[in-house]
């Protein structure tokens, strides 16, 4: 019996590492989009090339529309918005899935009938978003189904159904699970876009797993209005919305369910300016809300027309610390006029032209009730988290990894365009 125990154990102890290096091995991959048209897989320990797959040519151009999960699933999905035109229905508009193993092309289902209602044109159009699935075995669809009706190519009013519906990989068996009907909308400047709203969605960079967010989104004539928020989520195969408490403006990541939110407050700059607010990144912990960055307190620029913001966020795994890529809205050689309201100051004008210089920068910030300053890296921008301790960021144009709790860099001999062709899952 004890040499019995002592065999198990020895298999037990000699299967821990493999499942753990395993684990390891799925919970980070790298992928890097090549201007070629090829999307390639590196080692993100050793920087090492392990695969490479041939993507559509427009691919390559449009990093934006690319979507990779931790299964190696890659899914291009050309972005179309409404109101469609006529030329968009009479040519097909096909997504682009590998699951893997193989390419399938998917028509992305784009819908526009025109009907005569009185001396009033009814204008049915409907133009999906798709999503992978963080556990590969579907694709998550997303519309607002929009019924205007026009005169003369005006918009009169507006009514919009969004939906939420999944499907297989082959995009077949259509299983409905949420919609969302918006009262009828009237559109006084002729253009529905601007004075009402659609559903937008957020999806983790994973795929949907079990929950996403939708946003009640109106492009506006100046600026967006961002009119209701909801936090849908998964249990025992049925979907459930559950409305936030404010509407979500820009979202950078989200986790534990949704319990977690980074949110971008732009600003609301227009007309021509720039900096008529206060840039602000906020996360919102169940109920609580942490400011991690603020553009006013840490550049003191509301006299001049320059606008600092983050453009990427990122949770660290252990929901401690928040990374963020900081930019600016002018460039070091630039002039910088006053802002609207803007008195002259020379001193501020020479801080503000100093800040330019290291951007941009990535910054990571504790998430404590008083979030502090741990890293902040000039000339660099921001990939993601590779483990808790460890961020991949891009400098020069070649992928690096810097441990945030030594300050000790890694630098690879991968060169990238950008930190928007790269994908860490």
């Amino acid at each position: 019996m004890r040499r019995m125990l002592l065999a198990v154990s020895a298999l037990v102890l000699s299967a821990a590492p493999m499942f753990a290096q395993g684990k390891l091995v799925m919970e980070k991959r790298l992928w890097v989009l090549r201007s070629s048209g090829e999307m390639v897989e590196y080692d993100p320990s050793t920087f090492a090339a392990k695969q490479t797959v041939k993507i559509p040519v427009e691919a390559s151009q449009s990093p934006q529309s690319i979507a990779i999960n931790r299964l190696g699933q890659i899914l291009f999905a050309p972005a179309v918005s409404l109101p469609l035109a006529e030329s968009d229905t009479q040519s097909p508009h096909k997504l682009w899935f590998w699951n893997g193993r193989t390419a399938t092309a998917i028509d992305l289902g784009l819908k526009r009938e025109v009907t005569t209602t009185g001396s009033n044109q009814a204008v049915t159009e409907s133009a999906p978003a798709v999503y992978l699935s963080a556990d590969g075995q579907h694709l998550f669809w997303f519309a607002s189904q929009a019924r205007r009706l026009q005169r003369e190519d005006v918009d009169l009013s507006v009514t919009v159904e969004w939906q939420a519906w999944r499907t297989d990989t082959n995009g077949a068996g259509r299983e409905d699970l949420a919609s969302v009907k918006l009262p009828e909308c009237r559109c006084p400047t002729g253009t529905c876009e601007e004075s009402c709203p659609f559903g937008v969605v957020w999806i983790p960079n994973n795929g949907v797993a079990d929950f996403f967010l939708m946003t009640q989104f109106v492009a506006g004539k100046t600026e967006p209005v961002y009119k209701a928020s909801a936090l849908y989520k998964e249990d025992g195969g049925k979907w459930t919305a559950t409305p936030l408490a404010d509407a979500l403006r820009r979202v950078g990541d989200a986790a534990a369910g949704g319990a977690v939110v980074v949110e971008a407050i732009p600003d609301t700059g227009c007309c021509g300016w720039s900096n008529q607010s206060n840039d602000q990144t906020l996360v919102r912990n169940n109920g609580k809300t942490i400011t991690v960055f603020d553009e006013r307190a840490s550049y003191k620029n509301a006299d001049y027309d320059v606008s600092f913001y983050t453009s990427t966020a990122q949770l660290s795994p252990e929901l401690d610390a928040v990374a963020m890529t900081v930019v600016a809205t002018a460039e070091v050689n630039q002039p910088i006029e006053l802002s609207e309201q803007g008195q002259a100051d020379p001193e501020e004008s020479k801080q503000i032209r100093k800040a330019l210089t290291e951007l941009p920068a990535v910054e990571v910030r504790t998430l404590s009730d008083a979030p502090h300053r741990v890293a902040f890296l000039p000339h660099a921008t921001l990939v993601g988290w590779l483990n808790e301790r460890e961020l991949l960021i891009v400098e020069d144009h070649m992928l690096v990894t810097y441990n945030v709790s030594t300050g000790t860099r890694r630098r690879s001999n991968v060169r990238v365009e950008d930190a928007a062709h790269v994908f860490l899952r």
